[in-house]
């Protein structure tokens, strides 16, 4: 199974904290960072990765002018 990394920004912490997740496909390991970002009102953005490459970032992690996620209740 792929490895993932995930980046939070959470606002308790001077650099974003890394979660390495296993999923089968990429959809899966999205659905899995979201329900990250969203397990903390302190979670300000998340960031999915898969062997250093980006895939995906929202909230704080997105980049500058890229369209907000509704995936955060």
């Amino acid at each position: 199974m792929p490895t993932f990394e995930v980046y939070i920004d959470d606002d308790r912490y001077e650099v974003p904290s890394l979660y390495l997740i296993t999923a089968q496909t990429e959809a899966q390991a999205h659905a899995m960072a979201v329900e990250l970002w969203r397990n903390s009102e302190h979670h300000r953005g998340v960031e999915l990765l898969r062997d250093g490459e980006p895939l995906q970032s929202y909230g704080s992690m997105a980049p500058p002018g890229s369209t907000p996620c509704d995936c955060r209740p």
